[in-house]
C-alpha cells in the first residue's frame, strides 16, 4: 500500500470516528435537554397543583362556601318536606289505585272462581273486608258497589 492511500484511509477513520463522537455528543446533549424539559414540566405541574389544593382549600374555609352549601341544603330540605305534603294528600287515592290494580291482577293470574268461595276466602268474608275498606274511606260507594257487585255475580 503506498503512503498516500494509508494516509487517506486514517483520514476516513479519523473523519468517521470524529463524525460518531459528534453524532454521540450531539444525542448526549438532546437527552439532557430532554430530561431538563421533562424536569421543568414536572416542576410547573406540581406548582400548579399545589397552587390549585391551595385555593381550593381556601375556597372551602371561605364563608361564601359555606353559606351557599346552606343555602342549598335549605333549599332541598324544603323541597323534601314539599314532597311530603304531597305525598300525604294524594295517598288515598294512591293507595285505592294500588289495591285495585292487585285486584285486578289477582284475578287475571287467577282466574274468576263461580264458586262459593274466591281466593281461599268465603264471598262473605270479601264482602266485609270491602265494607271494611269503604268504612276506612279507601274504598268510594262508587267502587264498593262494583265490588260488590263482582262478587255476589260470582256466587
Amino acid at each position: 500500500m503506498s503512503k498516500e492511500t494509508k494516509n487517506a484511509e486514517e483520514s476516513l477513520k479519523k473523519t468517521i470516528a470524529e463524525s460518531k463522537n459528534r453524532i454521540l455528543e450531539d444525542t448526549i446533549k438532546k437527552y439532557d435537554q430532554t430530561i431538563t424539559r421533562g424536569k421543568k414540566i414536572g416542576q410547573d405541574t406540581m406548582e400548579k397543583i399545589e397552587e390549585t389544593a391551595k385555593t381550593g382549600t381556601e375556597f372551602i374555609k371561605s364563608q361564601h362556601y359555606w353559606e351557599s352549601l346552606k343555602k342549598s341544603s335549605l333549599k332541598i330540605k324544603e323541597k323534601g318536606i314539599e314532597q311530603e305534603k304531597k305525598l300525604k294528600k294524594q295517598s288515598p287515592k294512591l293507595y285505592r289505585k294500588i289495591i285495585n290494580g292487585f285486584f285486578y291482577f289477582f284475578e287475571i293470574i287467577v282466574g274468576r272462581i263461580k264458586l262459593g268461595t274466591q281466593y281461599g276466602n268465603s264471598s262473605l268474608e270479601l264482602l266485609e273486608k270491602l265494607a271494611r275498606l269503604k268504612e276506612l274511606g279507601i274504598l268510594t260507594d262508587e267502587e264498593f258497589a262494583k265490588k260488590k257487585k263482582k262478587i255476589l255475580d260470582r256466587i
